[in-house]
């Protein structure tokens, strides 16, 4: 059983999938940086609180037991002052001593009675067990040590404050955390740096592609150090010059065929026009003989010059001759040419004195295309428009026809490729490619829409005069 692979679409793809590779390098990074530093803190914290509880225990155990011989050796004298006894004793900052002699308790410090003890822990010393624990009274935290001294029958307990040592801990802890939060930006930072540094080499590749497609095939890659870097931009390289060479070879070939084809064509132009003066003395059958053949050599002769027009763009040769000129003038003139009727021309008030540069032939022939065009399949011209779009001029021809398709207005301006309202129309499918190509050789663009009342609207868009552009800034200032 064979099993397809199936691809995601960017509508399937994860949220991490999503993310582009260099914010996946920075993410992972900051992730592992946090992870290592979180770990190594945490434990580290987990090792050094362990130490320091048990060193501050250790060293309050000998104080208190300390205490407890000199409690013990004073009580075993006759009338011992067991109030005064523990005010001499020595001790921490904040702790205090209490001794329970023969069932009475005795302290230094109001309020600190034994009241304030742990009850399991006045349990263990009834019971006569010695120990240690910690606790908190009030919110803070405290220590207890407790001795008993069967000899005297007394109880010997000290409380020593750990309010410093939770504050070590909660400042060693916060700089930790700082640490983390350090770690994960660094992390983050070196990743995105490394990130660019390894795909700095697959952007270039990926800049010269979409130069390739843009039309610059003089595009190539400079050598890179790394070897396996440099096998990458050789391959490449070779492969562009092969590409490069098979289109040269194609726009040769139809430049060649398109050249070759003009002189029996223009053979059998003539003949045809012999025939077609001499109509009226043909037989009926014959005269619609030589109407067929005059309609498709005049169809095959456009297709030829368009052809030939087409392979000198592909081969860069084509002749471009840019002008300053008065945009609303010189189509109005062209219109006149195509018999489109004046009232028909609609200028936008902020576009009456426009200006571009342009190639006066092929500025005329983008719009014989487009006239032609909305008259052989869309019923004729609505309206023929000037206007302004930023620092564009945008020329737009409205047809009054159904409009075309979302999903073919990227496709018609493709060589002979032709909408589906054309199909029964004779037509060569080439004049909105070469338009295209034409709008392209005057750094505009061509592109289909949908006009106001329904129709196609067909848009010319071209940089503005630099010259006219200064002017309108100097006016609006």
């Amino acid at each position: 059983m064979e099993h397809a692979d199936t691809v995601k679409s960017p509508r399937q793809r994860s949220g991490w999938s999503r993310l582009g590779l260099p914010a996946r390098v920075a993410l992972a990074w900051a992730i592992g940086a946090g992870l290592l530093t979180a770990t190594v803190g945490g434990s580290s914290y987990s090792l050094v609180r362990r130490y320091l509880l048990l060193q501050r225990s250790e060293v309050t155990t000998r104080q208190a037991y300390a205490n407890a011989r000199v409690v013990r050796d004073t009580l075993r004298g006759p009338a011992p002052d067991v109030a005064g006894l523990l005010a001499t004793l020595r001790s921490d900052a904040g702790s205090f001593p209490l001794v329970n002699y023969r069932g009475q308790w005795f302290g230094t410090t109001a309020g600190s009675g034994p009241n304030n003890l742990p009850v399991d822990f006045k349990v263990a010393l009834a019971r006569g067990v010695s120990g240690r624990q910690r606790f908190t009274n009030g919110g803070d935290p405290l220590l207890v040590v407790g001795v008993v001294m069967p000899s005297v029958d007394a109880q010997y307990v000290e409380v020593f404050p750990m309010e410093t040592l939770r504050r070590t801990l909660a400042l060693l802890r916060n700089s930790l955390m700082a640490g983390t939060a350090l770690a994960l930006a660094v992390g983050a930072f070196l990743g995105a740096w490394s990130a660019r540094r390894v795909l700095r080499p697959v952007t270039r590749v990926a800049e010269a592609a979409e130069a390739l497609a843009s039309g610059t095939l003089d595009t190539r890659l400079a050598a890179e150090r790394d070897v396996d870097l440099n096998r990458l931009v050789t391959s490449f390289n070779t492969m562009v010059d092969a590409v490069e060479r098979r289109i040269e070879r194609e726009a040769r070939f139809a430049s060649d065929v398109s050249h070759e084809l003009r002189t029996p064509l223009g053979a059998l132009m003539a003949a045809t026009e012999v025939l077609e003066r001499r109509r009226e003395e043909l037989p009926d059958r014959a005269k619609q003989a030589v109407d067929v053949i005059g309609s498709q050599l005049r169809r095959l002769s456009t297709m030829v010059l368009d052809l030939l027009e087409i392979a000198r763009i592909d081969a860069g040769v084509a002749d471009v001759h840019l002008e300053d000129n008065d945009v609303v003038s010189l189509t109005k003139m062209v219109a006149d040419r195509l018999g489109v009727p004046l009232h028909l021309i609609q200028v936008a008030p902020d576009a009456e004195h426009a200006h571009a540069m342009l190639d006066r032939r092929r500025y005329e022939q983008i719009l014989r295309n487009l006239v032609d065009n909305a008259s052989k399949y869309a019923g004729g011209v609505d309206r023929l428009g000037i206007k302004r779009d930023g620092r564009d001029v945008v020329v737009f021809v409205d047809d009054a026809g159904p409009g075309v398709n979302a999903a073919e207005r990227q496709r018609i301006f493709e060589r002979f490729a032709r909408g589906r309202s054309a199909q029964d129309t004779p037509g060569t499918g080439l004049g909105l490619s070469l338009a295209a190509d034409q709008a392209a050789l005057m750094k505009g663009t061509l592109s289909v829409g949908s006009s106001s009342v329904g129709g196609a609207r067909f848009s010319l868009r071209l940089p503005e005069s630099p010259a006219e552009s200064l002017t309108d800034a100097l006016e609006r200032a």
